[in-house]
Order: C-alpha cells, then structure tokens, then sequence
C-alpha cells in the first residue's frame, strides 16, 4: 500500500499535481486508523503477524559468492551482447 501510494505520489508531482499529494496522504493514513491497526490488533500484532509471512530461517539457500558469480556472469552476457551488437 504504502509503496502504491508512494509511486501515486511521484505521479502527482510529476504531472504537476503536487496539491493531490496530501489527499493521499490523508486516505492511505486513515485506511491505516481505520483498517489495518485493528486487523493487526485482532491478529496479535506485528510479532504474530510476522509469523505467517516472514520465513525465520536466515541461512542462505546458496553460499553468497554463487549468486555473485552468477550475477557477474549475466552482466558480462548483456555487455558482450550490447557491444556486439553496436558494432
């Protein structure tokens, strides 16, 4: 929601509507009072809430220099093929 409203928000401004920037503001701050503070507050809060949707397990599922090297490797592929391809 809040990433949503964000993105409106830069919209707002970059159309030139910089005044509409506080009506979404406004809204998304009472949806918040109004909806979602007593839907956590029926479910048990952030702690329980986190729970359901945050995996607990923090280890890695590949070891960190895998995915770097992975990412190096398609880096390389784009810049190869862009260089290619301008020439």
């Amino acid at each position: 929601m809040y990433a949503v409203a964000g993105a409106l928000a830069v919209d707002c401004v970059r159309q030139g509507h910089p005044t509409t920037v506080h009506i979404l503001v406004d809204s998304l701050g009472q949806f918040v009072r109004k909806f979602l503070v007593p839907w956590l507050k029926r479910r048990g809060g952030w702690a329980e809430i986190t729970k359901c949707v945050v995996k607990m397990d923090c280890t890695p599922e590949r070891p960190w220099l895998s995915s770097v090297i992975d990412s190096l490797k398609y880096f390389l592929t784009t810049a190869y093929v862009y260089v290619m391809k301008e020439q």
